[in-house]
């Protein structure tokens, strides 16, 4: 059963809606439905996150949900519903467009959902723009959200209807300054907490997170124990994709320093040494645990990565860890085979096209002119210097030490603090 809390209590609900299909109990289900629909309040949560947890507990026999819903008796939570049934939206979704809609209805120029009306939608658009500058994609968001809504109540919009609105065209994305294989490895041996769990932990997801290159922080939170296969003659981990309908990627060929080492911070050592400490009833599968026990949360892994990383690098942002990964992996076929593999890195990422990949390319050029080695292992290997320099420190005695694959840098406590 998934442990997150949409799957976990979709599938219940699943359950829950096949009994009552069975025979005997549709009426009084469907009553119970209507009643709830109608006596349920808007969410005071601006987060919106109680808007999809209500969300589950009355959906989802399909027969109930309406073909159009009436805009001034309808609730966001039956919007949520509409959109889940009738348009297939995702929870994730569904709760982004929920939490927009509830800061446009709370806004000082605010947005009538339960009336709505061009000229009403389009003053608080122009409010947004014009005086308080919101960006392109903030207004793009708005847009979507308001769409959500219009198209639960039957309300046509696009070319050729009175809601035409066209957002301002996007900013195309600046390219971000990646740290150097030497910094990486900063974040996996800063001390960012007294707690010596708390700051292990935050050590190995930076590490497994600047690595691996998954998504961040929804495929972290997705990471189950049965996900990681150290055992088998290759080992290999299960990426699930939240943005992807939950399709899930096994991902090879991973350094057995991240693996299976027993010097490194490696999957290995976080299910043998780490995990076990805090592990107790609320834990479920889940890979990683807070100091409670407790599964990680995607809004407070976010903030939590946000905030410590920027004590280890100042520019960061959690996505540059993805970023980071991709130029990295691309620089290392470059070294081991003398072209750029993007057919490997595209698999390696879960991209769906190589297009997706290849805006990369630029970058991982830039800075393979500037350090043309191997960036993952440097990064694992930080006491090594590069070719050319001297090592005063004498931290490298021997040529090539960075391309062995379990070598345990010198700033690394290994599997447990000593």
């Amino acid at each position: 059963m998934k442990e997150n809390n949409y799957n976990d209590e979709n599938d219940s609900t699943l359950t829950i809606l096949k009994d009552k299909m069975a025979g005997g109990n549709r009426e009084k289900y469907n009553n119970n439905y209507s009643k709830k629909c109608q006596n349920v309040e808007h969410p005071k949560s601006p987060s919106g996150e109680e808007m999809v947890k209500l969300d589950y507990d009355l959906k989802q026999n399909r027969f109930n949900c309406p073909s159009r819903l009436n805009p001034q008796t309808a609730t966001f939570i039956d919007v949520g519903i509409y959109a889940m049934v009738r348009d297939r939206k995702k929870p994730s979704t569904i709760e982004k467009h929920l939490r927009y809609a509830r800061f446009m209805e709370t806004h000082r120029v605010p947005v009538d959902f339960r009336n709505p009306s061009y000229e009403n939608f389009i003053r608080h658009m122009d409010y947004r723009e014009q005086i308080e500058q919101a960006t392109p994609n903030a207004l793009a968001h708005e847009w979507k959200a308001m769409q959500t809504f219009l198209t639960a109540y039957g309300i046509p919009f696009g070319e050729g209807t009175i809601w035409n609105y066209k957002p301002p065209p996007a900013q195309r994305p600046r390219q971000r300054v990646l740290p150097l294989p030497q910094t990486v490895s900063k974040f996996f041996t800063y001390d960012y907490v007294r707690d010596e769990y708390e700051r292990t932990l935050l050590q190995y997801l930076f590490c497994h997170s600047f690595l691996i290159g998954w998504r961040i922080p929804s495929e972290i939170v997705t990471m189950k124990v049965n996900d990681v296969h150290l055992d088998d003659q290759i080992p290999y981990i299960i990426i699930t994709e939240p943005k992807k309908r939950s399709n899930t990627r096994p991902l090879f060929n991973i350094e057995s320093a991240i693996l299976t080492s027993t010097v490194h911070k490696s999957f290995k050592n976080w299910l043998d040494h780490w995990r076990p400490k805090v592990e107790n009833q609320y834990s479920g599968d889940a890979l990683y645990l807070w100091p409670s026990g407790k599964p990680l949360t995607v809004r407070t892994l976010g903030h939590v990565l946000s905030t410590q990383g920027k004590r280890v690098w100042e520019d960061y942002r959690p996505y540059d860890m993805r970023h980071w990964c991709a130029v990295a992996r691309l620089i290392k076929t470059k070294v081991e085979t003398k072209t750029f593999d993007v057919f490997h890195v595209q698999k390696w990422l879960g991209h769906e096209t190589s297009a997706t990949t290849n805006t990369y390319i630029s970058q991982a050029i830039s800075y393979y002119s500037i350090l043309p080695v191997d960036w993952v292992s440097l990064a694992l290997k930080p006491t090594q210097t590069l070719a050319g320099q001297r090592d005063t420190k004498k931290t490298n005695r021997m040529p090539n030490m960075a391309l062995l694959p379990d070598f345990s840098p010198v700033e690394n406590n290994g599997p447990v603090a000593i």
